[in-house]
């Protein structure tokens, strides 16, 4: 990890930031963050979509996402179809229940065009912070 912020800090030294210095206390909080896990609002939104390029119910898909590392629901499953809600009313999936009375979710052609503009976003996110670590 200390490498990596090295080769941030000597990138940042070249460019514009160089006047950026890094004292103790913001070198734990960046160390903390970096630890953190990846759960932002629009990694959520794009892993549910991409689990749901398949029929899947709310319970299939909770472990999906905790299997894939998201731990938001873990004390509260119900948030999930807060979101799967959500999605439902922006068209993005839909939803249908069987005879047994299961609730499956599916991501349609709107939602596919979503994904693909999530995804392309979050890879060129990464790709630029990648560059910079890796200088």
């Amino acid at each position: 990890m200390e490498e990596r912020l090295n080769k941030l800090r000597k990138s940042m030294e070249k460019s514009t930031f160089k006047e950026i210095s890094f004292s103790e206390k913001m070198r734990n909080e960046i160390h903390k963050q970096i630890n953190l896990p990846d759960e932002t609002d629009d990694m959520l939104m794009a892993a549910i979509l991409q689990l749901l390029l398949h029929e899947k119910t709310g319970y299939e898909l909770t472990g999906l996402l905790r299997s894939r590392g998201f731990s938001k629901f873990e004390d509260n499953e119900g948030s999930l179809y807060t979101i799967l809600h959500m999605l439902e009313q922006k068209r993005f999936i839909t939803s249908c229940w069987n005879e047994e009375g299961a609730k499956f979710y599916q991501i349609v052609d709107k939602g596919r065009k979503y994904l693909r503009k999530q995804e392309k976003e979050l890879s060129s996110g990464r790709i630029v912070l990648k560059g910079l670590l890796e200088e």
